[in-house]
């Protein structure tokens, strides 16, 4: 839709409005007096003829409009305030669930006739009878929209974030997730509209609403019903008034929910023989006219892959949207981009950075690979389902398939996505750093995977990453952004020229124990001859099984560098901690226990699905351990972060995985960095502000992203931000889930260097990463989870 058709449905709406609030003033007749025979046809005198006691049509028209949103409006400000509430509370309490939806269940089944009528026994026939029975009919499935959509946001990250940091339950329902039901409400508040205006129509006709002489849109509809033959105006008239109500509540509310202009996609062509991607002058503009990609032109022969690289920012991610045609809202584009196509074959695939973003949270793994096959002509599912996942190396077993998206971890998910993107033989496959946040086996079977398809298609892969070094086998062309214009186009194997990525020597080499003195030392990278940090050894390292530390404590104290204080007291504690998911019997984690004292690091490692989240979520507070005690400063943390002090939660920040979901789409990134200031450490707006932007500025990130919403940030800055906004709270404890795997190498350089210096300043860490570099350089203790069948491990609640 057009932005102009958009504001003409605005202007029909306030029209509408208009003629509600004013009809009565410019009626020529009185609504209730006979002027004229029954059932007169239009006429100079009576635009819409007379009605069936011979009332002037067009006055009672007029008229009909205030008593019918009189009762209507009413009814739906009392459902959302009730519906919202409870749907709010039942999906961010758990415990108030049942409690809630069992009665919700209960009224949704009853019919709603039955409703007025003994609403209307009880407080008698008219419009307060209507409002009751509207507002309760609408409430049940408001609660259950609303709930459905809490429970998806509530595992975001800026809400456990919020909770992590000691929100109220009010301020995280209206301040955090409220903001982000507007798409939601919106587009159930025309529906729930145009219900509620049939519900009231519709008792008037069983002579439970308005009664006559009412000048009442809906009790003309039933009054004029005989003589709609006659004069047909007399039913038209009210009923065309109420329909372009009702579509024009819908228009605008559409508008409300798409807000912003559409993108209009590049001009697609066909590419020449032989050419899989092409583009010509392709620039993109955001809504301010900024350049986010300038003048780009490229040729890839069919088959062929390009990786491209650049720092954040750089428009990697705009460029693969280009490419797919899916631009968001609000971005201009000239140029051209050609694809081949080829008749009965898929034209694209896409895997994106986040991959809890990219599947139904209410569908099963089955049910969404089976509506994609059935999508591009694969009539046998079952047959389709179970290839597509054997040949990203997933179990096609029936628990399997069933499981739903926050049931598997990251890289399973990642893998689901691949095998979507894949079905259809698409001709382009675009995959936006598919290896972050994976280990090195999970990316080896993902490396393997991509391989196999390179060599039995001839589909054209359009690869962004910042690792790109494990892709190179796979990669033909080298193309590097920055800021938005070409800075190299180069075969794979110049690219070591054209690219600087962080050398491994540029970063601390690890901590090593002499196991002779007992005292730690360093081991620089002159030692090893190959130029490459050697494998810490077992004493070294600490490294342990999950299964083999049940009943011992792991220190990184061992470990410390000889001028540590072994002998203080630890910040924080874990003993014979074991975490399982609701609804499992087998635990994810098992008797895990370690200590950290002040400025030490310790480094979690282990395949995709061992658990190593879910352990980061109950240190802080967010996933209640089956057993087990956390200690800060040697007194025992309650389980529950609702339960733990502001103290106890300020200590305690964790840095989510997912940079798309870890900011609040509905909120700058300063407002967001400056709450925790002001909740945990009173600080004042001004002190806050001064603070968020030298946050930002040791994050990598120019003070004016300060005023930007995190839609409007790339992948590796939504992260950098995330970070800040943990450091926010001065943590003494903090815990980073795959920070630095998003970001390039130079930021990931930087990161890793602002971790070392709050080591310095005494700030314990807790690293989970599957980079060894970024290992080596901070951590003095690793801890290696293994699951037993990580293939079978469900890795979020």
């Amino acid at each position: 839709m057009t932005g102009r058709l958009r504001s003409l449905w605005l202007l029909i709406l306030a029209a509408m409005l208009l003629l509600v609030v004013l009809g009565p003033v410019l009626a020529p007749h009185s609504p209730t007096a006979s002027a004229g025979p029954p059932f007169q046809s239009p006429s100079g005198r009576h635009l819409f003829g007379t009605d069936v006691v011979g009332r002037d049509v067009f006055s009672r028209v007029l008229h009909g409009g205030l008593p019918l949103l009189a009762i209507a409006l009413p009814a739906l400000v009392l459902a959302y305030v009730l519906g919202v509430g409870l749907g709010l509370l039942a999906g961010l309490r758990r415990g108030w669930d049942r409690w809630i939806m069992r009665p919700t269940d209960a009224v949704i089944v009853l019919p709603w006739f039955l409703l007025i009528a003994v609403i209307a026994t009880a407080v008698g026939a008219g419009p307060v009878a209507i409002a009751l029975t509207a507002a309760l009919a609408s409430v049940p499935w408001i609660i259950r929209i609303v709930r459905t959509r809490v429970l998806e946001l509530a595992p975001s990250g800026y809400v456990e974030s919020a909770r992590a940091r000691g929100e109220p339950l009010w301020r995280l329902a209206v301040v955090e997730v409220l903001p982000n039901l507007r798409p939601v409400l919106l587009a159930d508040a025309g529906v729930r509209m145009s219900a509620t205006i049939s519900l009231v129509a519709v008792s008037g006709f069983l002579g439970l609403g308005m009664r006559p002489p009412s000048s009442d849109w809906a009790l003309m509809i039933t009054e004029n019903r005989p003589g709609f033959g006659v004069q047909p105006w007399a039913v038209l008239a009210p009923a065309l008034a109420i329909m372009v109500l009702v579509v024009s509540v819908n228009m605008v509310t559409d508008r409300a929910y798409g807000a912003g202009a559409p993108s209009v996609p590049p001009r697609p062509v066909d590419a020449a023989a032989g050419t899989g991607l092409s583009m010509t002058g392709l620039t993109v503009r955001d809504a301010s006219g900024h350049a986010v990609l300038e003048d780009i032109s490229l040729e890839l022969p069919m088959g062929s892959s390009l990786a491209v690289v650049g720092p954040s920012g750089a428009g990697k991610t705009t460029f693969a949207l280009a490419a797919l045609g899916a631009l968001p809202a609000g971005m201009t584009v000239s140029g051209a981009v050609g694809l081949h196509r080829r008749a009965g074959r898929r034209s694209v695939g896409y895997v994106p950075q986040d991959p809890a973003t990219g599947l139904n949270p209410a569908l099963r793994i089955g049910v969404a690979l089976r509506e994609m096959a059935r999508l591009h002509g694969n009539v046998d599912g079952d047959a389709v389902i179970t290839d597509a996942l054997r040949r990203v190396d997933l179990p096609a077993d029936r628990a399997f398939v069933r499981r739903y998206p926050h049931q598997l971890s990251g890289g399973q998910q990642q893998r689901v996505l691949l095998a979507q993107a894949l079905l259809g033989d698409p001709a382009l496959l675009v995959l936006d750093e598919p290896t972050t946040g994976l280990d090195a086996r999970t990316r080896s079977l993902l490396l393997d995977t991509l391989t196999r398809v390179r060599a039995t298609t001839s589909t054209t892969l359009l690869v962004i990453t910042h690792d790109l070094d494990a892709l190179s086998p796979l990669i033909d062309q080298v193309l590097e952004l920055d800021s938005g214009r070409v800075a190299s186009l180069t075969a794979s194997g110049a690219a070591a020229g054209v690219l600087v990525p962080t050398p491994k020597a540029a970063l601390s080499p690890p901590h090593v124990r002499d196991s002779a003195s007992g005292q730690s030392t360093r081991m620089t990278r002159a030692e090893d001859p190959a130029g490459v940090a050697p494998a810490r050894a077992p004493s070294a390292t600490a490294a342990q099984s999950v299964n083999n530390v049940v009943g011992q404590e792991l220190s990184a104290s061992e470990v410390r560098d000889s001028d540590g204080e072994p002998g203080s007291r630890p910040v924080i504690g874990v003993r014979d901690l074991t975490v399982a998911h609701r609804g499992s019997a087998a635990p994810v984690v098992e008797g895990v226990s370690f200590s950290l004292r002040a400025g030490e690091c310790l480094a979690i490692t282990g395949r995709s699905g061992a658990g190593k989240t879910t352990l980061a979520r109950a240190l802080a507070g967010l996933h209640v351990p089956v057993r087990g005690e956390i200690e800060l400063d040697g007194a025992v943390l309650p389980p529950r972060v609702d339960r733990r002090t502001l103290d106890q939660r300020g200590a305690i920040q964790l840095v989510f995985q997912n940079p798309a979901t870890s900011l609040n789409p509905s909120y700058r990134i300063g407002d967001q960095i400056d709450r925790p200031q002001r909740l945990l450490r009173n600080s004042s707006a001004s002190a806050a502000r001064t603070r968020t932007l030298e946050l930002l500025t040791g994050v990598e990130l120019a003070p004016p992203l300060v005023n930007r919403h995190p839609a409007r940030l790339s992948g590796g800055q939504q992260q950098r931000a995330a970070i800040a906004r943990a450091l926010a709270a001065e943590p003494r404890v903090l815990i980073c889930d795959e920070v630095t795997s998003s970001l390039d190498p130079r930021t990931r350089a930087r990161i890793v260097d602002l971790l070392d210096e709050l080591r310095s300043a005494g700030t314990a860490l807790i690293l989970i990463s599957h980079q060894t570099e970024v290992i080596d350089r901070l951590a003095d203790t690793v801890l290696t989870l293994n699951a037993a069948d990580p293939e079978r491990t469900i890795e979020t609640t």
